[in-house]
């Protein structure tokens, strides 16, 4: 009987309206899972009955349409909606938050799953695991160096929580800061007097003692020989250096015994020890010639001056060495000479000492080793192996480095490349995935990647519970990604709540309650049509 369709495509809707609120109510009891993705229903119509089939037109009459009557509704789809969820922050650096259409890929029990659910932690091996379903995050593990493999093979993400990051030997220690531009170098006074009456040939001398920038003394000797009617030639000596410029001469007034002319002003000496060239000016202002026996006194009034840094540099084991730089003003202009010392039981070999110049505009000019080294070189003799270091003052004609302005001395150490052996004491995720291992002597070295998985159909695949997904024939193929370089991006220390909203879903609650009711009506409806058959009898 055709009262008999009405009633079957009644129970049809209302079997399809219950599946509907299925799906809601899953949808509103997962509004605060994290990554949780809703779901929607669509409906289609079910076969239709042909109750007459189409003609088509003849000469003498038109077409007539067919006649079909519906047999009721059937579920088209139940769709998974990928939307982006909003992402929150948790402050827990291993909480992982995917920005785009990627999934974490994780293994659980030898199967491969993907989830959009970020929280992870570490499990009793070190390995990043889904706490609620142990399910262990997949991504590609560093080398010790912290190189991440190519391709897109992965494995179980595990961190090593007793790894060390290995002690690196300094090889690059920079300076910086600034030379006073109005510094001067040391001053010699000489005082006393020269007789007037002694022959030619006669001699005054007297010694006094310089200490180098490595702090050891040096015995100078200045010697006055009568040449000539008030003239004395001058003669500085070093015992155990070498006297650059050091010979001149020095004539009197012979009515008044004052000093007229005297040469040189200033003097040059070069340890045996090898520390850098010692300049200072002999000044005479006090030196007079009368006729009484010689006496000369020589009184250093002034050191050159001079400042030093100190850098704490590492050898091969990771022992700290304290090297210390010493920079004195030059008797040539715009130049400095320095030095360089480290603590005992170290021994330089090469590059101790050089000189640093200057431009008229205070910007560096060079930095040069006196022995023609590129690098100064010393053996801790500590067990370590030998270093070479690389000490660099800045860039050639900038003021990145050390400058020398009419300032106050500021010279600082920079930075220096070394470090001592390490703990691992933080982790932290970049939003490229990388798992970055900091650890106790500052170093940061990647331990790992965080790889992502999209698919060409993500609605295509299949759920697993715990909010794990597994491939289906219409999911198509994973392709492995690296966060950033893809459409997705990682967001460390944040999760993604559910995709759910509330409001959409009571709207279609309220739609799915009134086509209940609606095809209920029909179902009563129909009822009372039979109902009125039977009664045809009476």
């Amino acid at each position: 009987m055709a009262f008999m369709r009405s009633l079957f495509a009644g129970v049809s809707g209302l079997q399809n309206m219950q599946l509907m609120m299925d799906v809601i109510g899953n949808n509103i009891s997962n509004i605060n899972t994290v990554g949780f993705k809703e779901s929607r229903t669509t409906f289609g119509e079910a076969f239709a009955q042909t109750l007459r089939s189409a003609t088509q037109p003849l000469d003498g009459n038109g077409g007539m349409n067919a006649i079909q009557v519906g047999l009721g509704m059937s579920v088209n789809t139940v769709d998974t909606l990928f939307t982006q969820g909003n992402i929150e922050s948790t402050g827990q650096s291993t909480d992982m938050a995917i920005q785009g259409s990627g999934f974490f890929a994780v293994n659980k029990n030898g199967k491969t799953y993907y989830t959009r659910v970020g929280t992870f932690q570490l499990d009793a091996n070190g390995r990043m695991v889904n706490p609620g379903s142990g399910a262990i995050l997949q991504g590609k593990l560093a080398s010790s160096n912290g190189t991440i493999p190519a391709g897109t093979k992965l494995e179980d993400l595990k961190i090593a929580l007793d790894q060390k990051s290995p002690a690196k030997a300094t090889s690059v220690a920079n300076f910086k800061g600034n030379l006073d531009a109005s510094s001067s170098i040391a001053n010699i006074d000489v005082t006393g007097n020269l007789n007037s009456d002694a022959a030619v040939g006669d001699t005054a001398a007297q010694t006094f003692s310089l200490t180098d920038d490595f702090g050891i003394a040096h015995t100078v000797t200045l010697t006055m020989t009568k040449t000539d009617a008030d003239t004395w030639s001058v003669d500085v000596a070093g015992t155990d250096a070498a006297v650059t410029n050091g010979t001149g001469q020095a004539t009197f007034d012979p009515a008044t015994g004052k000093l007229l002319t005297f040469t040189p002003p200033t003097v040059s000496l070069t340890p045996a020890g090898g520390a850098p060239v010692m300049s200072f000016k002999m000044s005479y202002d006090k030196l007079s010639q009368q006729a009484q026996a010689s006496s000369l006194t020589t009184v250093p009034s002034k050191t050159s001056d001079s400042t030093s840094a100190s850098v704490t540099v590492y050898d091969s084991a990771g022992n700290p060495q304290t090297l210390t730089l010493k920079l004195t003003k030059s008797v040539n202009a715009n130049e400095w000479t320095w030095s360089a010392d480290l603590p005992s039981p170290a021994n330089i070999t090469a590059g101790q000492t050089g000189k640093i110049t200057f431009n008229t505009d205070g910007s560096l000019r060079s930095f040069s080793y006196d022995d023609g080294s590129t690098t100064l070189k010393f053996d801790p003799n500590d067990g370590a192996a030998p270093l070479s270091i690389d000490l660099k003052a800045g860039t050639a004609s900038s003021f990145t480095g050390i400058t020398q302005f009419g300032s106050s001395f500021s010279v600082t150490p920079g930075e220096q490349d070394g470090y001592t052996s390490g703990s691992l004491s933080s982790i932290s995720i970049d939003p490229s995935g990388i798992v970055k291992g900091s650890f106790s002597n500052g170093n940061v070295i990647p331990l790992g990647q965080v790889m992502l998985v999209e698919f060409n159909n993500p609605a295509g695949l299949m759920k697993s519970g715990e909010n794990l997904f597994d491939i289906s024939g219409n999911s198509g193929t994973p392709a492995v990604v690296e966060p950033g370089n893809s459409s997705s991006v990682l967001v460390s220390g944040a999760l993604e709540q559910s995709n759910v909203d509330l409001a959409e879903e009571f709207t279609r609650m309220i739609t799915a309650q009134r086509g209940f009711q609606s095809v209920a009506r029909v179902i009563t409806t129909s009822d009372e049509f039979l109902q009125e058959v039977v009664n045809l009898k009476r």
